[in-house]
């Protein structure tokens, strides 16, 4: 079957014209750079890596970032080291044994404008002081205590604290990152409720108490000085004893309630610090 002259060109004229619209939608990211601009979360380093804007970052982060993200030369990198300072930087190079990234801007820790809080809570069961130490982080408390108290249901030897301990900064440090925090929480050594009760002062103590006729947490004075700070005790899962109880009146501690409702201790501890991070304006 033959075409006609007009039926060819007319047809050409369709081609290259859908040809040149491709030609004009593509062309340009020819002669883009690939994006790498992949959302992740600050990284913790030791200021020591840092040196002439170049930051060397080896194990463990440098195994966490080329073999599980992936990361390649132009990702951009967000660091922390423990001088208050966040580094923003863009991946160099990548060796066999550590990621070298340049620094393209440095930012100082703001100065705090709230009083630090010490998280005081009695150990708990299986995952639960885990999560506790987790979600603690991502609410910005600055210290947490574990304690041993008399109605515990862990009973922890030495082997065993010291597992605890790695595994519990392990946790606060992932959850520092990915809430993009300036830095880190510290969590204290094991130790009874008396001692830690006993180097207690200075600042606001607060024990959390249930079925007893306290004033609730969103009333009690908060002090507006950041020296000294609040510290928060949650009980076990048993609640605190009466010689507990008495322990802490006799140093002036506070005592405090959520309400009417019985909370198991882990959603005490969270409610307990969103509470007062609110009401500091942290949240």
């Amino acid at each position: 079957m033959r075409r006609s002259a007009g039926f060819l060109r007319t047809h050409k004229e369709k081609a290259c014209s859908i040809k040149l619209r491709i030609c004009s939608i593509n062309l340009p990211a020819l002669f883009l750079p690939p994006l790498r601009l992949k959302h992740m979360p600050v990284y913790f380093i030791h200021s020591t890596q840092v040196e002439d804007e170049m930051v060397m970052i080896g194990d463990p982060l440098f195994t966490h970032l080329s073999k599980s993200l992936r990361t390649r030369p132009g990702d951009l990198l967000i660091l922390n080291d423990d001088r208050g300072r966040r580094y923003h930087t863009i991946i160099h190079q990548i060796t066999k044994q550590a990621i070298y990234a340049n620094v393209r801007s440095i930012e100082k820790s703001p100065p705090s404008s709230t009083p630090p809080i010490t998280l005081a809570q009695a150990l708990l069961k299986g995952e639960k002081m885990a999560w506790v130490i987790q979600k603690a982080t991502e609410l910005g408390v600055n210290t947490i205590a574990p304690l041993v108290t008399e109605r515990i249901i862990p009973r922890v030897s030495p082997i065993h604290a010291a597992k605890f301990q790695e595994r519990w900064d392990r946790i606060a440090l992932e959850a520092a990152q990915q809430s993009e925090r300036w830095s880190m929480p510290t969590i204290l050594p094991i130790q009874t409720f008396q001692k830690f009760l006993q180097r207690e002062n200075g600042g606001l103590p607060i024990m959390l108490a249930e079925r007893q006729e306290n004033v609730s947490l969103s009333k009690i004075p908060l002090p507006s000085e950041i020296q000294g700070g609040i510290t928060v005790f949650i009980g076990p899962e048993g609640g605190w004893t009466k010689e507990e109880r008495h322990a802490a009146q006799s140093l002036n501690v506070v005592f405090a309630t959520l309400g009417k409702g019985v909370l198991r201790a882990e959603t005490a501890s969270l409610a307990s610090l969103a509470i007062l991070q609110a009401r500091l304006n942290y949240l």
